[in-house]
């Protein structure tokens, strides 16, 4: 068998596993709800909504496939826009993966397709990981201003807490590199994260400057993946706001990240139908809104990285 071959089945691999886990997790949560009342949700949904959704779910990942474009062009490497948003979208197929971290097989990508050197590929996914965590925690910050709940508030204090904490490790790379090799025993931690060596990327991927346009990249892109949800919910005839709902699924997502289940499996759920729940909707209403969000989101992403992911084992492979 093919490298290529070995490493697509290894991704349907660990895609099917996902999406066995993730079917049994959704029986449970219908099973525990209102099934008939669920089904008449789903049945009720408003068709003219979900081209839109749709669009709007595809133009979040393609603003931040901008942001990934931006990124490796303040380290040196110069990506075409159409095979960036390639090895971006490609990057989605394993976003269920704990934490994200399955998104750095672009490395491995970008090095057989452009010879990218892997400690910028991997200084760059890293903080689009980072920019992720810090644009979504910022846009939920906001949100509390105008819809103050203590459970979006403590992701936002526990979100705030970590990435301040990874930022010094960054801009201390001697000690990050140490803390992260000692990490790498841990064999989740192995093998799904490529080994981190002292880099140059990092140190001007993290000036001010530099930060600031990875987040207002963040900020846009996932505004508009809010809007989506937003379009989601109104599909199902719930409208909540654009503010309240953003921060439900912002502060769900959160959470789910954080959690490092795979694709935040159980946790973003579980979050997000309390938080709706707490909004006065019945259990059987908040299951049906968490279901279509999760489909019309971490699915759809998935589904469009698969797609993407063919197209890029089917690049021609330069020799290192």
């Amino acid at each position: 068998m093919t490298h290529k071959g070995k490493m697509l089945d290894a991704i349907k691999t660990k895609f099917l596993w996902i999406i066995l886990g993730t079917a049994v997790f959704y029986v449970l949560l219908i099973l525990m709800s209102d099934v008939e009342e669920i089904s008449k949700s789903f049945l009720d949904i408003r068709a003219e909504f979900l081209f839109l959704i749709f669009v709007l779910g595809f133009l979040s990942h393609v603003v931040k496939s901008f942001r990934q474009k931006d990124l490796f062009g303040l380290v040196g490497e110069k990506i075409p826009m159409f095979q960036n948003l390639i090895i971006y979208m490609s990057g989605l197929s394993l976003v269920t993966t704990p934490g994200g971290a399955g998104i750095f097989i672009k490395s491995v990508y970008m090095k057989k397709i452009f010879n990218t050197p892997t400690e910028k590929s991997i200084a760059v996914i890293f903080l689009e990981r980072y920019h992720d965590l810090l644009g979504g925690t910022s846009i939920v910050l906001v949100t509390l201003l105008i819809h103050f709940g203590l459970i979006s508030m403590s992701l936002v204090v526990i979100s705030s807490l970590l990435l301040g904490v990874i930022f010094l490790l960054i801009k201390s790379q001697r000690f990050f590199v140490s803390l992260y090799s000692k990490l790498r025993k841990v064999r989740f931690v192995s093998k799904n994260i490529p080994e981190i060596k002292p880099s140059k990327s990092f140190s001007i991927l993290t000036k001010p400057k530099n930060m600031t346009r990875g987040w207002l990249f963040s900020v846009l892109g996932w505004s508009i993946d809010s809007l989506s949800v937003y379009v989601v919910f109104l599909s199902l005839n719930v409208d909540l706001g654009y503010i309240l709902t953003s921060q439900i699924y912002l502060a769900s997502l959160g959470y789910g990240i954080l959690s490092l289940l795979p694709g935040g499996i159980g946790v973003s759920e579980g979050v997000a139908d309390l938080l709706l729940v707490r909004q006065g909707l019945e259990l059987s209403v908040a299951a049906s809104l968490v279901i279509m969000m999760r489909l019309c989101t971490m699915w759809f992403a998935t589904f469009i990285g698969i797609i993407f992911t063919r197209i890029v084992l089917k690049q021609k492979i330069q020799s290192s």
